[in-house]
């Protein structure tokens, strides 16, 4: 069963929040229900709101910020059994959202600030590349 049907009061909870953003539906199964809306002032830069299942059948709501392929941050909230009322889970929503607008590194994305490219595991795999090179032609 899809989860938007599982928890019918969610979408009407999440989109008070977010339908004058002109979000765009991701996905929509038993997996994953998501929405993303595109960031202002980044071409690759998005907000994903997500509804997600947990191991233990329970759902749970996340915002995702990424530019590109890389994760600037993610807030999650608590689990969640049953389909809750419009009202709480606009709460969980808002409350969600207002941790993950004022986590450092949203604000730090807000402020301009673009995490370098090439992180530790690019330094790594260039220094081995460059060992490598220099052993073949030495």
């Amino acid at each position: 069963m899809k989860l938007k049907d599982r928890f019918p009061n969610f979408t009407p909870g999440l989109m008070y929040f977010i339908e004058d953003k002109n979000p765009v539906l991701a996905a929509n199964d038993s997996k994953l229900y998501s929405f993303f809306i595109p960031l202002a002032n980044f071409k690759k830069g998005f907000d994903y709101y997500e509804l997600k299942p947990h191991s233990n059948g329970a759902v749970y709501f996340s915002i995702t910020t990424m530019l590109g392929l890389k994760t600037i941050a993610t807030t999650t909230s608590e689990l969640y059994t049953e389909d809750l009322s419009l009202t709480e889970w606009g709460n969980i929503v808002g409350s969600t959202a207002n941790k993950h607008f004022f986590r450092e590194e949203y604000q730090a994305l807000k402020r301009g600030y673009v995490p370098n490219k090439g992180g530790c595991m690019s330094s790594v795999l260039l220094t081995t590349l460059i060992f490598v090179l220099l052993s073949i032609y030495a």
